[in-house]
């Protein structure tokens, strides 16, 4: 999504602009990224550039569970605050130091949100997405689904690490009936 800053970059720091932005794509075709935007963007002139800020609600975006792998769709919100800079200083065309990771207006005095909407998308997604709160994920020794239905697997029926732990559970709550050790 470019937006033309020509005009801002020339007026007094601290002058403002709004924008609705419906339904609008952004790409990023290095990172196979295509989405597309809803909401609204502020821009205010900055010292070095133009102060970005912006919520967008983006579309859903198809996710893996992280139980029981199955793909999902997510909404995602981001909001994000960044300043956007411009090489050369627009009202004396001198060159302005800019760091190699900052956001940056080009030579047609455009800036380009679709990265910084990449960026927040990513760092927005859950960590471990599910797709549902009681999904019940894989088996651990067959890998069926476990939300289809038992897996019916020979694995599923015990497992024997665990029995000398259920073995002293059952002594515990059989010793004195309320499973509390004596005084």
């Amino acid at each position: 999504m470019l937006i033309n800053v020509s005009t801002l970059l020339l007026e007094p720091v601290g002058h403002a602009r709004r924008y609705a932005v419906e339904r609008e794509a952004v790409a990023v075709p290095e990172a196979a990224f295509v989405q597309e935007i809803s909401g609204s963007v502020r821009l205010i002139r900055s010292e070095r550039g133009v102060l970005v800020t912006a919520e967008f609600e983006l579309l859903p975006v198809s996710v893996p569970c992280g139980r029981c792998l199955e793909m999902f769709e997510t909404p995602v919100s981001v909001e994000f605050d960044e300043e956007y800079v411009f090489d050369l200083d627009p009202l004396t065309g001198k060159r302005v130091e800019v760091d190699v990771d900052e956001f940056r207006i080009d030579n047609q005095r455009h800036l380009d949100l679709s990265e910084a909407v990449r960026q927040y998308e990513e760092s927005a997604l859950p960590i471990q997405p599910l797709c549902r709160s009681d999904c019940r994920g894989l088996c651990p020794h067959c890998g069926s689904n476990l939300n289809d239905g038992p897996c019916g697997c020979a694995a599923a029926a015990g497992d024997d690490r665990w029995s000398a732990l259920a073995r002293l559970q059952e002594r515990l709550g059989t010793e004195d009936g309320d499973g509390a050790p004596e005084a």
